[in-house]
């Protein structure tokens, strides 16, 4: 049986050049992220894999306290190689732990500023085959956060719930909120409470040029994460993860 009380959490995190608008506010916005996560009750490690068109694994199975997010722009964005390596990886070291020091609740967060354009190893259905399977067998929960495009639509066709799913602003108001959004959803995952993102969040998160465009938009995202409902993923105290 895996442990309860623990969360294993990966970050995903972009590091592409389109990303030098808004380096100091994602920083600030996953480093808060932690910080609220390191207060809550229960064993936390944390994973961070930072991508361009290189992925790098930053931070592996290490305390919280520890975690220093660092982003230095620059590069393409290989957003399905992050996604591949960073799960693989992840899921064969949980594996080679005793079942009984496994984590219970497994929690992945991607986020990114631009769409996919350089990956060499991994294809999108590769990926939503991948994910897929995590969900379903073993019960990780995934979270897709996205700039310049329409997160929910992104994520989906990854293999992500659409509730799970979620557009920010590429500015400092809606990094903001895109952390106090992430943190909230991550607690409740941990305490085996969890709420999709809720219409609120979704506006905060968007600051378009005007409250009724934000509201449409937030209100689009809405409507597609609740036409389909989100289905049970299994037996959560069942997390071995891939061998390869």
């Amino acid at each position: 049986m895996t442990d309860p009380n623990y969360t294993a959490l990966l970050l995903i995190v972009d590091r592409s050049g389109s990303m030098q608008s808004i380096r100091d506010a994602m920083v600030e916005s996953m480093q808060g992220l932690l910080s609220d996560q390191g207060k809550e009750p229960g064993k936390l490690t944390v994973d961070v894999y930072s991508f361009n068109d290189v992925v790098t694994r930053d931070f592996h199975l290490r305390d919280v306290a520890d975690v220093v997010v660092t982003i230095e722009p620059n590069g393409n964005t290989a957003l399905y190689d992050a996604i591949g390596r960073a799960v693989t990886d992840f899921g064969r070291a949980l594996s080679d732990m005793p079942e009984d020091e496994r984590p219970d609740t497994v929690q992945v967060i991607v986020v990114t500023d631009g769409m996919e354009n350089s990956s060499t190893d991994f294809t999108r259905d590769a990926i939503r085959e991948l994910v897929t399977k995590q969900k379903e067998k073993y019960s990780w929960d995934f979270v897709f956060l996205g700039a310049n495009q329409n997160a929910v639509m992104t994520g989906e066709g990854l293999g992500f719930d659409r509730g799970s799913s979620m557009s920010f602003d590429a500015s400092v108001g809606g990094i903001d909120s895109l952390r106090m959004a992430s943190s909230r959803y991550t607690s409740d995952v941990r305490r085996k409470q969890k709420r999709v993102f809720m219409m609120e969040e979704r506006m905060a998160a968007l600051e378009a040029e005007n409250d009724e465009l934000r509201r449409r938009q937030a209100q689009e995202q809405a409507k597609a994460a609740d036409e389909r409902p989100e289905e049970s993923s299994g037996d959560a105290s069942e997390n071995t993860p891939p061998t390869a």
